[in-house]
């Protein structure tokens, strides 16, 4: 078997893989495993077909709920210099009630008085923000206070608000745990995040039940379904579905204000009690470009 046999055998080969790896899947909604690897390992990257619009304005990041909180705590902090934590290394109380005061991101077991907000841990949203200061590399922790990094301080400065936003959104969806606060088994499910971000933005637009989402998702990836146990008066249908609301909706998007939800309250999420649609805001900040897909053109069209 002569060299130059070789040669051709290998690049035969890897047209072989291209041609399978740039193929449209159905089950992919039309993407084809290079598409998908995108966006589960490499969202908003170069080669991604999800990414930021050309022109984000701050004014519409300061439309942004959990962003414009988020200028709030760092500022706090910039104006404190050196932060005191409390002897457990939270937030002091003065701080949380002032963040959670200015009414910018409300909780329901707050409001609906379940709750009592007297500390960090009382709340979901003032924890995430220490938790995405602390990994996004905005603020440090030093002899049990809190202070902003070199690049706190300077996304801090005006021009810097799209680079912050960013830094924000990605370190949430890649950094920090989405099931830090509930107590589903599932550490694979964050990595189909931009999976449904690229569903939001292909159909959000309608108003269309969560379980279209879900089914989706499940219908791409059906051993995620191996993460979740069968329980009595549940299914691991029902878990991933709660699950995928809570994390990926409720606790994420919703912050953002990228989500619009019609009910809270569902019986069942395959009742279809729960109906959401993409916000106009989450459409000013992202984009398909469809020059970014990789699949052959035949007669799909994602």
């Amino acid at each position: 078997m002569d060299d130059e046999f070789l040669k051709m055998m290998k690049e035969e080969l890897a047209r072989h893989a291209d041609n399978i790896n740039r193929t449209p899947l159905e089950e992919f909604d039309n993407l084809s495993p290079a598409d998908m690897d995108s966006l589960l390992y490499g969202l908003l990257a170069d080669r991604c077909a999800v990414q930021y619009q050309t022109a984000v304005s701050a004014a519409d990041l300061l439309k942004v709920p959990f962003y414009r909180l988020f200028r709030e705590y760092l500022s706090r902090i910039d104006a404190a210099k050196a932060l005191k934590l409390t002897a457990k290394g939270n937030l002091p109380r003065k701080l949380c009630l002032e963040l959670y005061g200015l009414g910018i991101i409300k909780e329901y077991y707050i409001e609906s008085g379940l709750s009592k907000l007297n500390k960090e841990e009382d709340s979901i949203v003032l924890q995430n923000l220490k938790i995405i200061g602390e990994l996004a590399g905005l603020t440090k922790k030093r002899n049990n206070k809190l202070s902003l990094t070199k690049k706190g301080i300077i996304s801090l400065k005006e021009g810097k608000e799209f680079s912050l936003f960013q830094v924000i959104f990605m370190t949430n969806f890649s950094k920090f745990n989405l099931g830090y606060h509930d107590l589903y088994e599932s550490e694979g499910m964050q990595s189909l995040f931009g999976y449904t971000l690229y569903l939001l933005l292909q159909y959000g637009k309608e108003k269309r039940p969560l379980t279209f989402y879900i089914d989706k998702n499940l219908k791409s990836f059906p051993s995620i379904l191996e993460e979740f146990s069968n329980e009595n008066y549940s299914t691991p249908q029902l878990r991933y579905g709660n699950c995928f609301y809570i994390r990926f909706i409720e606790r994420f998007l919703k912050f953002y204000d990228f989500i619009q939800i019609d009910s809270e309250k569902p019986k069942s999420f395959y009742d279809g009690d729960i109906v959401i649609k993409a916000s106009d805001l989450f459409f000013e900040i992202f984009r398909i470009d469809k020059s970014k897909f990789m699949f052959k053109r035949t007669g799909y069209d994602a």
